[in-house]
Order: structure tokens, then C-alpha cells, then sequence
């Protein structure tokens, strides 16, 4: 485990980074969710920030909130984490479980929350239920799944 604080921090996924750059339903409740907090996002989420296509004013306000992220890169300690997410979705897939089809790049992001001991704000379903099975704390504002946050997030705003 690295020394980032648990609190100050909480990691990022791509669709959430995705709906922090435009203007949409979710963008305000993931900006409380940010609020008195750094963010994260994993080597993976970068990678696929860097193919995201975006046209030019989306791509700019993307920019200017990369270079406010802490950017956490892959390394010995990941893949060991990832082994333990990948054998959690192999027993969720034999049992039908919540969190069996997430993808492998679901798996890197929940395996850099727990390297780095970080929440996990998302906004995929299956990444989710993956992540709370590893024992992630999650913030989401997938309807139906709101009931799983683990974050306080100011309601005044």
C-alpha cells in the first residue's frame, strides 16, 4: 500500500471522467461527490481517456481536468491486486453473482482502488458490483444502485 491518504482521494473511472467534461444529468452529482476531495485516475483510465475522440471544446475542458487529476501508474503491486479481482469475478461467474461480467479494464481500475486503499467513484454497473464484492467503497449515481454509496456528498448544492 502507498501512503495516499483514504479520505483525500478517490479514483476515478472513465465513463465518470467522461461525465465530469459535459454538461449532462450526472455531472452535478458527481462534482458533489468531488467536493473536499482530490481525485485519481488509474493508468488504465488514462489510457483510455487518451483514445476517447472527443471534438475539440470537450477535448479541451478534458485536458484542463486531467492536470488536476493524481495520475496512478501500473506496477508489481497492481497485477497482484488484479489476480485477487480476477479470482473474486471467476467465483462470481460460477455462482451468477452480481459483478461477473465486468471487463478487464473494469478489473485494473478496482485493482488500482484497492493497491492505493481509495474509493471508487463509477459510473459502469458491472465495474461496480465487481468493486463491492472486492470491498471497495463506491460512489455512483446509477439509479438503482445509488443505495450502495459509501461516499456523504453535500445536498445543498
Amino acid at each position: 500500500m502507498t501512503s495516499l491518504p483514504l479520505l483525500e482521494y478517490v479514483l476515478l473511472d472513465t465513463t465518470t471522467v467522461g461525465h465530469l467534461t459535459k454538461q449532462g444529468e450526472h455531472t452535478h452529482i458527481y462534482d458533489g461527490a468531488l467536493e473536499g476531495r482530490k481525485a485519481a485516475i488509474s493508468f488504465q483510465v488514462d489510457a483510455e481517456l487518451l483514445s476517447s475522440g472527443y471534438g475539440p471544446s470537450r477535448q479541451m475542458r478534458l485536458d484542463l481536468l486531467r492536470a488536476g487529476l493524481l495520475y496512478l501508474p501500473h506496477s508489481r503491486a497492481t497485477n497482484r491486486w488484479y489476480a485477487r479481482v480476477s479470482n473474486v469475478r471467476k467465483a462470481l461467474r460460477r455462482g451468477r453473482g452480481g459483478g461477473r461480467d465486468a471487463g478487464d479494464a473494469d478489473m485494473w481500475i478496482i485493482a488500482t482502488a484497492l493497491e492505493h486503499g481509495l474509493a471508487l467513484v463509477a459510473h459502469d454497473r458491472h465495474q461496480i458490483l465487481l468493486a463491492v464484492e472486492t470491498g471497495v467503497r463506491v460512489f455512483t449515481n446509477i439509479r438503482d444502485l445509488r443505495y450502495l454509496n459509501s461516499l456523504p456528498v453535500r445536498s445543498d448544492s
